[in-house]
Protein backbone atom coordinates (compact mmCIF):
# COMPACT_ATOMS: atom_id res chain seq x y z
CA UNK A 1 0.00 0.00 0.00
CA UNK A 2 1.36 3.51 -1.05
CA UNK A 3 1.25 5.36 2.50
CA UNK A 4 1.06 9.41 2.36
CA UNK A 5 4.71 11.22 2.47
CA UNK A 6 6.22 8.17 0.55
CA UNK A 7 6.48 8.57 -2.85
CA UNK A 8 5.77 5.67 -5.52
CA UNK A 9 8.36 4.77 -7.42
CA UNK A 10 6.43 3.71 -10.38
CA UNK A 11 5.04 7.00 -10.40
CA UNK A 12 7.80 8.96 -10.08
CA UNK A 13 9.63 7.10 -13.39
CA UNK A 14 6.61 7.42 -14.88
CA UNK A 15 6.84 11.18 -14.75
CA UNK A 16 10.59 11.31 -15.62
CA UNK A 17 9.82 8.75 -18.82
CA UNK A 18 7.02 11.50 -19.78
CA UNK A 19 4.25 9.33 -18.97
CA UNK A 20 0.80 11.00 -17.19
CA UNK A 21 0.48 8.01 -15.47
CA UNK A 22 2.04 4.59 -13.77
CA UNK A 23 -0.03 2.54 -15.29
CA UNK A 24 2.64 2.07 -18.59
CA UNK A 25 4.52 0.01 -16.55
CA UNK A 26 2.09 -2.87 -16.41
CA UNK A 27 1.46 -2.88 -20.30
CA UNK A 28 5.03 -2.43 -20.53
CA UNK A 29 5.52 -5.61 -18.80
CA UNK A 30 2.86 -7.32 -20.40
CA UNK A 31 4.83 -6.33 -23.95
CA UNK A 32 8.28 -7.65 -22.99
CA UNK A 33 6.64 -10.77 -21.99
CA UNK A 34 4.55 -11.48 -25.18
CA UNK A 35 5.53 -8.83 -27.99
CA UNK A 36 1.57 -7.86 -28.26
CA UNK A 37 2.64 -4.80 -30.57
CA UNK A 38 4.77 -4.39 -33.23
CA UNK A 39 5.68 -1.86 -35.85
CA UNK A 40 2.85 -1.46 -38.47
CA UNK A 41 0.19 -2.32 -35.36
CA UNK A 42 -3.54 -1.78 -35.56
CA UNK A 43 -4.66 -0.69 -31.94
CA UNK A 44 -7.66 0.27 -29.94
CA UNK A 45 -7.65 1.50 -26.61
CA UNK A 46 -10.69 1.51 -24.24
CA UNK A 47 -10.06 3.94 -21.28
CA UNK A 48 -7.45 5.90 -22.92
CA UNK A 49 -7.28 8.51 -20.40
CA UNK A 50 -4.81 10.33 -19.25
CA UNK A 51 -2.65 8.99 -22.52
CA UNK A 52 0.18 6.63 -21.12
CA UNK A 53 -1.02 3.43 -23.03
CA UNK A 54 -1.22 5.66 -26.19
CA UNK A 55 1.63 7.18 -26.08
CA UNK A 56 3.81 3.71 -24.77
CA UNK A 57 1.99 2.10 -28.12
CA UNK A 58 2.61 4.98 -30.34
CA UNK A 59 6.47 4.50 -29.58
CA UNK A 60 6.39 0.58 -31.12
CA UNK A 61 3.84 1.13 -33.51
CA UNK A 62 5.42 3.71 -35.54
CA UNK A 63 4.31 5.45 -38.53
CA UNK A 64 2.62 2.67 -40.07
CA UNK A 65 0.33 1.75 -37.39
CA UNK A 66 -3.06 3.32 -36.02
CA UNK A 67 -3.74 4.06 -32.37
CA UNK A 68 -7.70 5.37 -31.59
CA UNK A 69 -8.06 5.94 -27.79
CA UNK A 70 -11.83 6.26 -26.66
CA UNK A 71 -12.81 7.77 -23.69
CA UNK A 72 -15.38 10.21 -22.05
CA UNK A 73 -12.11 12.28 -21.07
CA UNK A 74 -9.66 13.35 -23.64
CA UNK A 75 -5.84 12.40 -23.29
CA UNK A 76 -3.19 15.13 -21.73
CA UNK A 77 -0.56 14.12 -24.14
CA UNK A 78 -0.65 15.64 -27.62
CA UNK A 79 -2.84 13.76 -29.86
CA UNK A 80 -0.15 13.44 -32.70
CA UNK A 81 -0.25 10.64 -35.55
CA UNK A 82 -0.19 7.56 -35.41
CA UNK A 83 -2.71 8.45 -32.29
CA UNK A 84 -6.34 9.77 -33.08
CA UNK A 85 -8.69 10.26 -30.39
CA UNK A 86 -12.37 9.73 -30.35
CA UNK A 87 -14.10 11.09 -27.42
CA UNK A 88 -17.47 8.70 -26.49
CA UNK A 89 -18.58 6.68 -23.52
CA UNK A 90 -17.38 3.02 -24.00
CA UNK A 91 -21.01 1.97 -22.27
CA UNK A 92 -23.13 3.31 -25.27
CA UNK A 93 -20.38 3.18 -28.01
CA UNK A 94 -22.49 2.21 -31.80
CA UNK A 95 -20.33 0.07 -34.08
CA UNK A 96 -21.41 3.20 -36.53
CA UNK A 97 -19.02 5.36 -34.39
CA UNK A 98 -16.07 3.16 -35.32
CA UNK A 99 -16.91 2.56 -39.41
CA UNK A 100 -13.37 2.04 -40.85
CA UNK A 101 -12.16 -0.13 -37.73
CA UNK A 102 -14.52 -3.19 -38.68
CA UNK A 103 -12.06 -6.34 -38.65
CA UNK A 104 -8.61 -3.96 -39.08
CA UNK A 105 -7.76 -3.97 -35.33
CA UNK A 106 -4.41 -5.98 -34.23
CA UNK A 107 -4.70 -5.33 -30.47
CA UNK A 108 -7.32 -4.18 -28.04
CA UNK A 109 -6.83 -2.94 -24.93
CA UNK A 110 -8.69 -2.06 -22.01
CA UNK A 111 -7.60 -0.45 -18.66
CA UNK A 112 -11.48 0.52 -17.54
CA UNK A 113 -12.47 0.49 -14.09
CA UNK A 114 -15.08 1.40 -12.36
CA UNK A 115 -15.49 4.55 -9.71
CA UNK A 116 -14.88 2.12 -6.42
CA UNK A 117 -16.92 1.81 -3.67
CA UNK A 118 -15.50 0.15 -1.21
CA UNK A 119 -17.48 -2.95 -1.29
CA UNK A 120 -15.76 -5.74 -3.19
CA UNK A 121 -18.57 -7.81 -4.41
CA UNK A 122 -19.94 -4.74 -6.33
CA UNK A 123 -16.95 -3.27 -7.20
CA UNK A 124 -16.42 -6.68 -8.52
CA UNK A 125 -19.60 -6.60 -10.81
CA UNK A 126 -19.32 -3.20 -12.32
CA UNK A 127 -16.00 -4.30 -13.37
CA UNK A 128 -17.28 -6.73 -14.72
CA UNK A 129 -19.46 -5.01 -16.60
CA UNK A 130 -16.82 -2.97 -18.35
CA UNK A 131 -14.74 -6.13 -18.91
CA UNK A 132 -17.56 -7.72 -20.99
CA UNK A 133 -18.72 -4.25 -22.95
CA UNK A 134 -14.96 -4.26 -24.17
CA UNK A 135 -15.00 -8.00 -24.89
CA UNK A 136 -18.13 -7.23 -26.85
CA UNK A 137 -16.25 -3.93 -29.12
CA UNK A 138 -13.39 -5.79 -29.59
CA UNK A 139 -15.65 -8.81 -31.30
CA UNK A 140 -16.96 -6.12 -33.74
CA UNK A 141 -13.70 -4.99 -34.88
CA UNK A 142 -10.66 -7.31 -34.18
CA UNK A 143 -9.10 -8.79 -37.07
CA UNK A 144 -8.51 -12.79 -36.72
CA UNK A 145 -6.23 -14.36 -35.05
CA UNK A 146 -5.94 -11.05 -33.09
CA UNK A 147 -5.26 -9.97 -29.41
CA UNK A 148 -7.25 -8.47 -26.51
CA UNK A 149 -5.65 -7.51 -22.80
CA UNK A 150 -8.47 -6.09 -20.11
CA UNK A 151 -8.44 -5.30 -16.65
CA UNK A 152 -10.68 -7.07 -14.48
CA UNK A 153 -11.37 -7.00 -10.50
CA UNK A 154 -11.21 -10.22 -9.35
CA UNK A 155 -14.07 -11.78 -7.57
CA UNK A 156 -16.87 -14.20 -7.87
CA UNK A 157 -17.71 -14.63 -11.67
CA UNK A 158 -13.55 -13.88 -12.89
CA UNK A 159 -13.72 -17.71 -13.79
CA UNK A 160 -16.86 -17.07 -15.56
CA UNK A 161 -15.66 -14.10 -17.85
CA UNK A 162 -12.35 -16.39 -18.25
CA UNK A 163 -14.30 -18.94 -19.76
CA UNK A 164 -16.23 -16.45 -21.77
CA UNK A 165 -12.88 -14.91 -23.48
CA UNK A 166 -11.77 -18.81 -23.98
CA UNK A 167 -14.82 -19.10 -26.48
CA UNK A 168 -13.30 -16.18 -28.51
CA UNK A 169 -9.85 -16.80 -28.23
CA UNK A 170 -7.59 -19.32 -28.85
CA UNK A 171 -5.06 -18.95 -25.35
CA UNK A 172 -6.55 -16.94 -22.83
CA UNK A 173 -3.79 -16.25 -20.30
CA UNK A 174 -4.27 -13.83 -16.13
CA UNK A 175 -1.75 -11.41 -15.37
CA UNK A 176 -0.21 -9.64 -12.19
CA UNK A 177 1.83 -6.99 -13.74
CA UNK A 178 4.45 -5.64 -10.88
CA UNK A 179 3.01 -2.31 -11.59
CA UNK A 180 -0.46 -3.23 -9.81
CA UNK A 181 -0.32 -2.70 -6.30
CA UNK A 182 0.06 -5.58 -4.09
CA UNK A 183 -3.26 -4.43 -2.23
CA UNK A 184 -5.46 -4.04 -5.84
CA UNK A 185 -7.45 -7.05 -6.88
CA UNK A 186 -6.93 -6.22 -10.10
CA UNK A 187 -5.41 -8.54 -12.81
CA UNK A 188 -4.96 -8.31 -16.86
CA UNK A 189 -6.75 -10.98 -18.95
CA UNK A 190 -5.24 -11.19 -22.11
CA UNK A 191 -6.40 -13.36 -25.16
CA UNK A 192 -4.70 -14.73 -28.10
CA UNK A 193 -5.87 -15.92 -31.55
CA UNK A 194 -9.28 -14.36 -31.88
CA UNK A 195 -11.72 -16.15 -33.47
CA UNK A 196 -14.98 -14.21 -35.21
CA UNK A 197 -17.97 -15.41 -33.39
CA UNK A 198 -21.19 -16.45 -35.74
CA UNK A 199 -22.85 -14.96 -33.19
CA UNK A 200 -21.89 -12.20 -30.37
CA UNK A 201 -25.36 -12.15 -28.46
CA UNK A 202 -23.79 -13.96 -25.84
CA UNK A 203 -21.81 -11.15 -24.36
CA UNK A 204 -24.24 -9.47 -21.95
CA UNK A 205 -22.87 -5.98 -20.48
CA UNK A 206 -25.25 -4.61 -17.82
CA UNK A 207 -25.30 -0.87 -17.02
CA UNK A 208 -23.17 -0.57 -13.85
CA UNK A 209 -24.96 -0.24 -10.66
CA UNK A 210 -24.90 3.37 -8.97
CA UNK A 211 -26.06 2.20 -5.67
Amino acid sequence: MTHPGIKDSYRVKAKQEGFPARSVYKLKEIQQRYGLIRPGTCVIDLGCHPGSWLRFCSQIVGPQGRILGIDQKPPTIPLEPPITFLEADVLTLSRELLPDWSREADLVLSDLAPQTSGIKWLDHQRSLDLALRALEIAAWILKPRGGFLVKLFQGEDSLAFHNKMKGFFKQVDTEKPRGSRQESREVYLLGRGFSIPKRTSNIEHRTPNSE
